[in-house]
């Protein structure tokens, strides 16, 4: 209960940050539009549209905000989203390591919302970028708060992004993230267990300088037994998206 508050204060510091660096003077080299269109294969389907503007400082920093929502086929009604989320990640300037500065290091904060959770995140992530390829890993601390009960929970994500260019126009990406729980009295995942991984497979194909279409597969673990609605069925999706850089 006491922890409640120490959430508060890591969210409202979080959106105060983010506020600071919109308003600063540093110039942008470039911003981001980014759309995307979910659709899982289960039962009864979960679609999910997200929309986010990212802004690239010239200090290799750059400040993400998603918005997203989802509705469920037999639950929600059709063509209007039920639930939300908001979305504030701001990656820090990166460390350039070595001579040939092809190794970096990047912290990054942010929170999610929702109507009933609130998440604080912290995430570190170090790459390597090769001739015409990248590899990076990050881990990343998530703390959440029930609203209504104040219950809390703190998690772990661990992400590997591989990347590879097949050529200027086409860029493949795959990127298996695993979530594990840090403590031993919090809920379990939808999965059932204390840990569950995820597969996401990417192709971004370069229309021209400044628009980009992509899509693929995200692969995820199958729901509990016990679950409510669909229980022991994979929640996969497949994805489109687009993004327009200006």
């Amino acid at each position: 209960m006491r922890a409640f508050p120490q959430s508060k204060w890591y969210t409202r510091a979080t959106a105060t940050c983010m506020a600071l660096f919109l308003a600063s003077s540093a110039s942008a080299a470039e911003n981001i539009l980014t759309m995307k269109l979910e659709h899982t294969t289960n039962d009864h389907a979960l679609t999910l549209p997200k929309i986010a503007i990212t802004r690239l400082f010239d200090d290799t920093s750059s400040l993400t905000l998603e918005k997203s929502w989802f509705w469920q086929e037999g639950f929600h009604e059709s063509g209007w989203p039920k639930h939300d989320e908001a979305f504030v990640n701001y990656s820090l300037p990166s460390w350039k390591i070595g001579n040939t500065q092809r190794w970096s290091v990047t912290p990054q904060l942010g929170a999610k919302f929702r109507s009933n959770v609130t998440r604080a995140l912290a995430a570190i992530k170090v790459g390597y970028r090769g001739d015409g390829w990248s590899l990076a890993g990050r881990y990343r601390y998530e703390h959440e708060t029930t609203h209504e009960t104040a219950e809390e929970g703190r998690a772990g994500r661990i992400d590997v992004y591989a990347s590879y260019a097949i050529n200027d126009d086409w860029t493949l990406l795959y990127n298996p993230h695993y979530h594990f729980k840090h403590e031993n009295d919090s809920p379990d995942f939808g999965s059932g267990d204390r840990d569950y991984l995820e597969q996401e497979f990417l192709a971004f194909h370069k229309l021209n300088a400044n628009n980009t279409i992509f899509g693929g597969y995200i692969r995820r673990d199958e729901t509990s037994d016990q679950a409510s609605v669909d229980p022991g069925q994979r929640y996969s999706s497949w994805l489109l998206g687009y993004q327009y850089k200006f």
